[in-house]
């Protein structure tokens, strides 16, 4: 696929956009990238976050992916309202694992390059 970079970054700034508007202090991102797939480790610590909140995070991030879209819609995020823009990064990746334990909001992201 082409511009698996770009696209990885774009993923990591949306998910950061994300963090930031919910308040999150000390956002860090762990890139883990092999020749395959991509792993993202984001975490931020936040005050709070509700049950609908975390439901309707995990529900955009794990959208089934669609590869034949991918290619067009990637150059889109950022343009998007937020709710948006999560989905089409959920368009993106494969899977999509959230935590929030002790005020640390936790997104571990799984991503093919096939």
């Amino acid at each position: 696929m082409k511009f698996n970079f770009e696209k990885n970054l774009r993923i990591v700034n949306e998910l950061m956009t994300y963090l930031h508007k919910l308040g999150c202090s000390d956002i860090n991102v762990n890139l883990h990238t092999e020749e395959s797939y991509t792993n993202f480790i984001i975490w931020g610590k936040t005050q709070e976050i509700n049950d609908t909140e975390l439901s309707n995070l995990n529900k955009l991030l794990n959208t089934k992916r669609q590869h034949e879209l991918e290619e067009y819609y990637w150059s889109l995020g950022g343009d998007c309202e937020l709710d948006e823009e999560l989905s089409l990064v959920g368009m993106m990746v494969d899977t999509a694992e959230i935590k929030f334990n002790d005020g640390i909001l936790t997104l571990n992201i799984f991503r093919s390059h096939s």
